[in-house]
């Protein structure tokens, strides 16, 4: 590997024949890629020295895990990579991509994403832990944290909250506020879901105010709030690798799987049912797609052609 070459590329000061070069070389091919796709992450805010630290910290607090996937030699070359400041806002960009989520510092807080097909867990500041599904976005602000626990949340997530100060989740839909205590929250497709797994949960939208005990939940849809059946198990479904639906629009199943498995699916002009309307009660998993797509397609005789990352549905 030409160190120099590489240095002159995350300086933004390499030729074109240059970085085809690196883009051919075996040891930076994979590193290019990345670089590739960094290129469409947008850096409004970001903080290059912070995002760096955090970045190194959590290379150091998973380098057994990392050292002992199949990206191990890519990781190695990463990890060994010595940036001086003027290369790390861009290297950070690169990283964050390896790592499989993205997590970064702006002027004023903290996000934490998961891409479509990532789930991901984060210790926040107080011990408490958050747990994102797939294509989800939360984020805190770390210099107010000890005087407000608060996190803005768009997707769904699993909370274990320590014991402490109130601790409230601001979504779209409504506030959760909590002193401590395990619950999951949804808000997808216009619906909003809270599921209380230990403690007291307090949910407030613009409307009403719910308390839920442990094992209650409720969801609110095109402003009707609901309260759900008692839950069983001691953390929600999509936690042990299951989605599971009650009576939901067929359209929410198909966004639910696209954003577990990062496909595109694509509708035959003649379904024969609207999708917006046909309700699906059952359950898919999110290591098998081919088992999923069969889970939910044959109760409405649907069929599918699945070709790399792209689905499309039909009726024969």
């Amino acid at each position: 590997m030409d160190q120099k070459l590489l240095d002159k590329f995350l300086n933004h000061q390499a030729s074109k024949k240059e970085i085809e070069a690196l883009k051919k070389d075996p040891e930076t091919a994979d590193l290019m890629a990345l670089s590739a796709q960094a290129a469409g992450l947008k850096y409004e805010g970001f903080l290059a020295e912070e995002n760096w630290r955090c970045i190194e910290h959590h290379i150091e607090a998973h380098r057994n895990q990392y050292e002992q996937t199949k990206d191990k030699s890519l990781f190695g070359r990463l990890i060994k990579l010595i940036p001086t400041p003027a290369v790390r806002y861009r290297l950070a960009a690169i990283l964050v991509i390896v790592l499989g989520s993205y997590f970064f510092l702006s002027s004023e807080n903290m996000a934490l994403i998961t891409p479509e097909g990532v789930h991901r867990q984060w210790t926040l500041p107080d011990g408490s832990e958050i747990s994102l599904n797939a294509g989800s976005k939360a984020s805190y602000s770390p210099e107010s944290w000890n005087i407000n626990r608060m996190i803005d949340l768009d997707g769904e997530a699993y909370f274990d909250v320590i014991k402490g100060s109130t601790f409230s989740v601001n979504t779209p839909s409504g506030i959760i506020t909590v002193l401590g205590t395990e619950f999951n929250v949804k808000v997808r497709d216009g619906q909003f879901y809270v599921h209380c797994f230990e403690g007291l949960v307090k949910v407030q939208t613009p409307d009403t105010t719910v308390m839920l005990p442990q094992g209650s939940g409720m969801h609110l849809e095109h402003g009707i709030l609901t309260k759900d059946q008692a839950i069983i198990g001691a953390k929600p479904d999509w936690m042990s690798g299951e989605i599971s639906f009650e009576n939901a629009p067929l359209v929410t199943v198909f966004n639910e799987l696209q954003r577990q498995y990062a496909v595109d699916l694509i509708y035959s002009a003649d379904l024969g049912i609207q999708i917006e309307s046909a309700k699906f009660s059952g359950s898919f998993t999110y290591d098998d797609i081919t088992t999923a797509l069969k889970s939910i397609c044959q109760p409405f005789g649907l069929s599918f052609d699945l070709e790399d990352k792209e689905v499309r549905i039909f009726r024969d």
